[in-house]
């Protein structure tokens, strides 16, 4: 989606105009500064566009890296069990077994 010369809306910073896209990330000029946003992932929190909607372009773009995300942390918790499982400790993180039929769980150890 192209969102060039768009008008966008900050929760802190107010109404904007975004002035460049790239691949990861979307510059936006408001009254006072210019500021790099992480696209899209700053229109989960942050931006909406001036009338307070997300197009569906952008919607799709956000489920995308949510489900890009999730499958890296997936990646990362399989590889602490197969540490686990070989022994290899991992400072902080505890992983429970029941019983070999369950689901892996990480349990988070507190400081």
């Amino acid at each position: 989606m192209h969102l060039e010369n768009l008008a966008v809306k900050h929760k802190a910073f107010g109404n904007g105009v975004i002035l460049a896209q790239s691949e990861k990330y979307i510059t936006v000029r408001f009254a006072t500064a210019e500021k790099i946003f992480v696209y899209p992932d700053a229109f989960e929190k942050f931006l909406t566009m001036e009338d307070g909607s997300v197009p569906s372009e952008i919607l799709e773009d956000l489920e995308a890296s949510r489900a890009a995300k999730d499958k890296v942390l997936k990646a990362k918790r399989d590889e602490n069990v197969r540490s686990m499982m070989k022994g290899i400790v991992i400072p902080g993180k505890e992983i429970v077994i029941e019983n070999k039929d369950d689901e892996p769980r990480e349990e988070m150890e507190e400081i």
